[in-house]
């Protein structure tokens, strides 16, 4: 079908209405779109180059030229609507009808202009985009991922080292930066401003970046059946020269600074810590902060695995899922069992709940009043952007300035972890009980029942709470004092 296009004809077209005309190519009515795909209308203006039309898709319309070139017949893209346009005043760059004259002429002389369409593209995507925009496209794909549900701590961290690099690397192209960029970078981070973890955390991550758009790179010219042209990863040369510590190097560095090692490895220390959190829920000075830390270090859990932590039968309350892979860490108190199925590494995690924290949670069900969350909010500022205790530094701090003890939340995942090797414990049933990944289908069959893990789960918090010298049932009491 074929008609005279102008401005108003190309503006008005839709892809569910197909157009109709009659001889003289006169527009005579539509009809429905039943096959449900792209049509086009060829141009009949005198101006208009053989083979040139407008194709209308379901997202946008486009021109385009079709011609013979040889045995075959080719169809090239001239540009998109409203991008190029036609009529008297349109400016040459922007005139459709004189862009498609060239490309035609550029078929008649042989030249497979898809081809070369297709090799610019290509190497235009990895000369033009800045380390800036590898870290957006970054970003974008993670939180667009319908195979995970992006988390806070990762989106955090890429802000974080992309600020560390700052405006100057960042704007810079990205087949521009190179390893020197990257080593002054890591040399004054590390070196001159002993923030040495922080850079590796950086480099590492610039890593990242470049490797995605490496993969994105490889899958467009696959597609396109061109040549990639692939970014040099700047960021390679740390991890072939060592510059980056490994795991052993870290754990050594770490036990030089005292930091990130269980509060069991000095019993003194562990002793000390429970006895304080013992006492804070006794005299309910911290309710919230004790019960948290308490929960954290029994069930051997992550900071934000406790923090968000729900009521299984006040689900309801809260607002809809807002991502299709996400899921609910709540307790269940009739049946004695913590569920967390939003986790690090995504694998669903169930444990009994033993006796002595069982009590506290039940005690914690009347303190919150009709709150959906374990650990509702304790500050009362009207500006706090969550309804969970979110941040237990306060707490945190009030407990190492009475002990004189440094340590972290994670840190109390790492004592739970430390008293069961103590304990002997197989190293299997270690994994299952932090939730370490083991050896892939295996784990179904070799995994313990919520009832084989309860007596195990007595023993580990019996022997964890040996430590105290509080007898602990005598911070188990009901209270009705605020939260």
């Amino acid at each position: 079908m074929k008609t005279v296009l102008d401005k108003r004809f190309v503006a008005d077209c839709r892809f569910d209405a197909v157009p109709e005309f009659d001889e003289t190519g006169k527009l005579v009515g539509t009809s429905p779109n039943l096959k449900d795909r792209f049509y086009d209308v060829g141009d009949l203006h005198k101006d208009a180059p053989v083979g040139f039309a407008l194709r209308v898709n379901k997202r946008s319309k486009t021109y385009i030229v079709t011609a013979r070139q040889g045995a075959r017949v080719v169809t090239v893209k001239v540009g998109g609507h409203p991008e190029l346009l036609i009529g008297k005043d349109v400016p040459p760059e922007r005139n459709a009808r004189l862009l498609a004259a060239e490309v035609l002429a550029r078929i008649r002389r042989g030249e497979d202009v898809n081809q070369s369409k297709r090799q610019s593209k290509a190497e235009s995507r990895a000369t033009r985009a800045t380390l800036r925009k590898l870290f957006a496209d970054w970003m974008e794909e993670y939180r667009s991922s319908s195979k995970r549900v992006p988390s806070p701590n990762t989106i955090d961290a890429v802000e974080k080292a992309m600020n560390r690099l700052g405006t100057k690397l960042l704007d810079k192209n990205a087949d521009e930066v190179s390893w020197r960029d990257l080593e002054e970078f890591f040399t004054t981070k590390a070196t001159k401003m002993g923030h040495q973890t922080a850079a590796e955390q950086t480099i590492r991550w610039v890593s990242s970046v470049y490797n995605r758009a490496n993969h994105r790179i490889t899958l467009d010219a696959l597609q396109s059946k061109v040549q990639p042209t692939l970014y040099v990863n700047p960021a390679t040369i740390f991890v072939q020269t060592g510059a980056l510590r490994d795991g052993t190097e870290l754990e050594r560095d770490y036990d030089k600074k005292g930091v990130r090692r269980p509060l069991s490895s000095t019993r003194e220390h562990f002793q000390k810590w429970l006895d304080y959190v013992l006492n804070a829920r006794r005299d309910g000075s911290s309710r919230t902060g004790a019960d948290y830390m308490l929960t954290t270090v029994l069930m051997g859990l992550r900071r934000e695995e406790s923090s968000q932590l729900l009521w299984n039968d006040r689900l309801d309350k809260l607002p809809p899922l807002s991502h299709q892979k996400a899921g609910y860490n709540f307790v269940d108190l009739n049946n004695g069992v913590l569920v967390l199925n939003m986790t690090k590494n995504r694998y669903a995690h169930r444990l009994p709940v033993p006796s002595f924290l069982l009590g506290v949670l039940r005690e914690r069900r009347l303190l919150v009043g009709g709150s959906p969350y374990v650990f509702p909010r304790a500050s009362r500022s009207k500006i706090a952007v969550v309804e969970y205790y979110s941040d237990p530094r306060s707490f945190m701090q009030q407990v190492t300035n009475a002990i004189h003890v440094k340590f972290g939340v994670h840190d109390l995942r790492r004592t739970f972890g430390n008293v069961v090797t103590e304990m002997e414990l197989p190293e299997r049933l270690t994994k299952q009980l932090l939730n370490h990944r083991t050896g892939g289908s295996t784990r179904r069959y070799t995994a313990l029942s919520i009832e084989q893990l309860r007596p195990i789960m007595e023993r580990i918090e019996a022997e964890m709470l040996s430590y105290a010298t509080v007898n602990p049932k005598a911070a188990q009491r009901s209270s009705d004092r605020a939260v």
